[in-house]
């Protein structure tokens, strides 16, 4: 966790009279030792507070340590605060100091604390009433001797009132609490926060009046972190060190929000209207509005109109002979998905809302619009992937009709899709506030549907962010597995092949090899099965297939792909088809073909996945195609390839493939004759893998480790090294890392 330097200068601007109240309100308190809570949106500064604390307390030159309470698992949470002692659980090696002890006299800036997890909350509480604690699996009593400051963006009383924060430990941390304004509450600040950011910059930047005039309008719901991005983009895209509002226009979207009510405008949006009879669809808005305007009164409507009360009737009634053939098109388009001709579907569907155009929304013609924009989202979805700009886009209209339909159910599933989106971004601290909200629907809902999608989401996200022993355990609570009878949601989605294939990855990483095999073949029969609908063979051979490629299974990868190639290419589900593509060349790499292998991964990443800006298989797609470069004997791209991925999977949290793209980048040094950096970064990984609990990670990087040790003249180590890892896992339905490191270590025995 960062550590602070206490000597730094801690640079905060603003002189504006909210933000000169609030440093007021920092010099009183900062000297005493009572807990704070800072609290402000995102973006605003809370840690550059935190640290202004810590720089005016009475222990400046004392440690400032940061821990991020939604940065890290859960099971990690208990142990970073406290610490450990060697062998307080599995991988804990060796002891280590927690936070609480490692602070000193210290601040300890915990920050997200609405992230904390409900059962480390009690042992916070007492830490900081009693003075004391103890590390994890000891008896020794350590006393705390520092403050903690924390801080959060979320409303931590209704989070108590939610049951998910508790009231005692609110109370004890808010004795003094912080509030820090929204950048658009301090808008005079703005001008000298430009200053300063263009100040940090290599090249110059000079903003003129009529661009400061304009940032000093704009909302800024991102705050200090928008603006100061906003610089940064500034100084290394812009083509003039002279910043004025066109320059502007072209890096914020304001431009586009922006609502000038002219002539021009008004036709332009007019036109913008769905459906084909653009006149058709205006004049029934204003038909519309005019009754709305009027509660309901058609003859008041009408003079609004300046048009006669029979006119408004005939074109109302002129058009709800519509509505039955509009029901018809949502009946076929359905029928057409669930033969997966969701291209002829899609066609159906928007027939349907066309039709729609010009009726008076009622709560009849408003649930068809809802359907209609449901079905049309999940079509594109599962042909273009989540993040389909066609998909959002029918989404997002459902879910704005769907909150006037109010049918709870329904929008939970809407919700749903939206974790989905999210997750493919991997904006992971946010999905997984989207799974526990999702969670708490299933919850009140207490339907199979809902209940099993929430846990579906809860899942897949820690599996992201490389908790799998919570993975399992979430998948136990949610019951999905416990039955032969498979859910299947009334949106198409394959639940069962979804949780049986996250059980089969979160085992494998846990070293449950034996119970991750026969997921694996369950989900290849699946895949086979023509019974089932072709979506779900595809989601059941996906499954197989990454766990094939996992075991190095070469003989089962290879026909796998194959299937899936063909699925996903008769049926267009260009997204599955990209992770098809990925996968196939983890294939080809197995067969030495290294051009096909790079081939097919870029394609299937770049063009199928990474286009419509998901992210999500960043870190496994980077784990393979750096193998790639380092076997085509690419040392150096395969360096700067995993330099860059891991810089995208610490900024988005994602730990899945953490520890593998550590012994990748270890590799490369290796090869590029750097023995010292490939030994730390051995070294790391194996650590990075313990705290993570990947056994097939941990195996991997202690082989390559012993290897190196041992071509170091090391053996004694390395045979060590090798020995303690071979013991600690289960032998059954091995992995082909656990023969290489065997191996090894008997040619490492044997007597020179």
């Amino acid at each position: 966790m960062p550590v602070g330097d206490s000597h730094s200068s801690i640079n905060v601007i603003g002189s504006s009279e909210a933000f000169r109240q609030l440093l007021r309100l920092v010099e009183k308190v900062a000297p005493s030792q009572q807990s704070l809570l800072i609290c402000g949106p995102t973006g605003c500064g809370k840690e550059v507070i935190a640290q202004l604390v810590h720089q005016r307390s009475k222990n400046p030159s004392a440690p400032f340590i940061d821990l991020n309470c939604g940065a890290i698992p859960e099971h990690l949470v208990e142990a970073e605060l406290f610490g450990h002692v060697r062998g307080a659980f599995t991988g804990a090696s060796g002891d280590r100091r927690g936070h609480l002890e490692m602070v000193g006299s210290g601040t300890l800036f915990l920050d997200e604390i609405g992230e904390m997890p409900l059962s480390v909350q009690p042992k916070l509480l007492r830490a900081l009433e009693t003075r004391t604690f103890r590390p994890i699996g000891s008896s020794d009593v350590r006393h705390f001797k520092g403050r903690v400051v924390a801080a959060t963006h979320r409303n931590l009383l209704t989070q108590v009132k939610s049951g998910v924060f508790r009231e005692d430990l609110y109370y004890r941390l808010g004795v003094i609490t912080l509030d820090i304004p929204a950048l658009n509450q301090r808008k005079e600040d703005i001008p000298a926060l430009i200053e300063y950011f263009a100040s940090l910059q290599t090249h110059r930047l000079v903003f003129n009046a009529h661009a400061m005039s304009h940032l000093q309008q704009y909302p800024w719901p991102g705050n200090v972190r928008e603006l100061r991005n906003l610089v940064d983009r500034l100084a290394a895209l812009s083509d003039t060190h002279l910043i004025t509002r066109e320059v502007l226009d072209t890096f914020m979207p304001t431009a586009q929000l922006e609502v000038k009510l002219s002539a021009d405008l008004l036709a332009d949006a007019m036109l913008a209207l769905p459906g084909g009879d653009k006149l058709e669809a205006v004049e029934q808005l204003l038909i519309e509005r005019a009754l709305q305007r009027t509660t309901g009164n058609k003859t008041a409507a009408a003079q609004l109109l300046g048009i006669s009360r029979k006119s408004v009737e005939r074109r109302i009634h002129g058009r709800m002979d519509k509505r039955p053939i509009a029901l018809q098109h949502l009946q076929t388009g359905i029928r057409l998905m669930q033969s997966a001709a969701y291209h002829e579907a899609i066609a159906d569907l928007q027939k349907g809302l066309q039709l729609l155009v010009g009726i008076t929304l009622d709560e009849e013609v408003r649930q068809l619009h809802y359907n209609l924009y449901r079905q049309l989202s999940l079509s594109y979805q599962i042909l273009h992937g989540w993040l389909s700009h066609d998909a959002l886009k029918y989404h997002n209209d459902a879910i704005s009709l769907g909150k006037k339909t109010g049918d709870e159910s329904e929008l939970a599933g809407l919700f749903f899709w939206r974790w989905s989106a999210q997750l493919m971004a991997l904006e992971l601290p946010h999905v997984r506030t989207l799974a526990q909200e999702l969670l708490q629907h299933g919850q009140t809902e207490k339907t199979a549907l809902i209940w099993g999608e929430a846990h579906i989401a809860l899942a897949s996200t820690l599996f992201w962010l490389g908790d799998n022993q919570e993975v399992l355990t979430c998948l136990v609570r949610s019951k999905l597995l416990n039955s032969s009878a498979e859910y299947t949601d009334q949106q198409g989605l394959d639940l069962f092949g979804m949780a049986l294939t996250l059980e089969g990855l979160a085992s494998f990483q846990r070293g449950k090899f034996k119970r991750a095999k026969e997921i694996a073949k369950k989900l290849e029969l699946r895949g086979h099965d023509e019974t089932l609908i072709v979506f779900h063979r595809v989601i059941s051979l996906r499954g197989a297939a990454w766990l094939a490629c996992l075991f190095e299974d070469r003989d089962r990868l290879g026909p796998l792909t194959h299937a899936l190639e063909i699925q996903t290419q008769q049926y267009g589900f260009a997204f599955y088809q990209g992770l098809g593509k990925v996968l196939k060349g983890c294939y080809l790499l197995m067969q030495h073909d290294y051009v096909q292998a790079e081939q097919h991964m870029i394609d299937g990443f770049d063009t199928h996945l990474f286009s419509e800006g998901g992210k999500l298989f960043h870190s496994f797609h980077a784990w393979k195609r750096g193998e790639l470069l380092l076997l085509s004997g690419q040392p150096q791209q395969c360096d700067i390839l995993i330099s860059q991925a891991l810089d995208l999977a610490f900024k988005h949290q994602e730990r899945a493939y953490l520890s593998e793209l550590m012994i990748i980048q270890a590799r490369a040094k290796w090869a590029l004759s750097d023995a010292t950096g490939a030994e730390q970064g051995f070294r790391c990984a194996i650590a990075t893998a313990q705290a993570l609990g990947i056994v097939p990670a941990q195996i991997a990087a202690t082989h390559e480790l012993a290897s190196l040790l041992a071509q170091t003249k090391r053996k004694p180590e390395a045979i060590t090294l090798l020995s303690s890892i071979l013991k600690s896992i289960d032998s059954q339905g091995s992995h082909p890392i656990v023969s290489r490191a065997t191996q090894l270590l008997a040619e490492l025995e044997q007597p020179n």
